[in-house]
């Protein structure tokens, strides 16, 4: 990829007012960004933990953690660096560039947005043992739509009586939730929901 250098604003999260900006080495080989235990004191930014890390040579060297706020070219977001001793270099590491959703274009070597990746933070429901067990006898006729909460008793045995009881009526459509699985279509009468 080549290297190349990139301007990062870092500031205390406690004191915003004050704020340092410095010419850092871009290293997405770093996890974390580096920044030097003076620009930090100066900030009055305080560690919070101890970390080992593992040089490009092998051994372990151990370090302090502690949380700024950092900003490159209109990009913004909280991280944790590394308290970096006479002889680190200051460096932009992976976690702040996820921090500032910002990715590394290496034909330009300039920080380009990026789009993040949302696999777990997007609600999406699992089918759990009660809609498979309720998916499984419509797929084989044992149940048929619409259906009663007794004809759900009857055809999915096994579950205790609150799920026969409310299962239907707390994921029905409209229930404000994000588990619409049933639409209600007469007393006591749903069908399933299918995406």
């Amino acid at each position: 990829m080549g290297t190349f250098t990139a301007k990062l604003r870092v500031w205390n999260p406690a004191r915003s007012t004050d704020a340092e900006e410095l010419a850092v080495m871009v290293d997405t080989g770093a996890a974390y960004s580096w920044v030097s235990r003076a620009r930090l004191e100066r900030l009055g930014v305080r560690p919070v933990r101890r970390m080992q890390f593992r040089r490009i040579e092998g051994h372990l060297i151990e370090r302090e953690l502690a949380p700024v706020f950092v900003a490159t070219d209109g990009f913004t977001g909280g991280d944790n660096v590394v308290v970096a001793e006479p002889g680190d270099m200051e460096v932009l590491g992976s976690h702040t560039l996820e921090s500032l959703g910002v990715t590394v274009d290496p034909v330009s070597k300039k920080l380009v947005p990026t789009v993040g990746l949302a696999l777990t933070a997007v609600v999406t429901l699992r089918k759990g043992r009660v809609v498979t067990a309720i998916d499984d006898a419509l797929a084989s006729g044992a149940l048929r739509e619409p259906f009663s909460k007794e004809n759900f008793r009857v055809a999915c045995p096994g579950f205790g009586q609150g799920t026969y009881n409310a299962f239907l009526w707390k994921h029905r459509k409209g229930n404000g939730k994000t588990t619409e699985l049933f639409e209600l279509v007469g007393p006591n009468q749903f069908r399933r929901i299918h995406n």
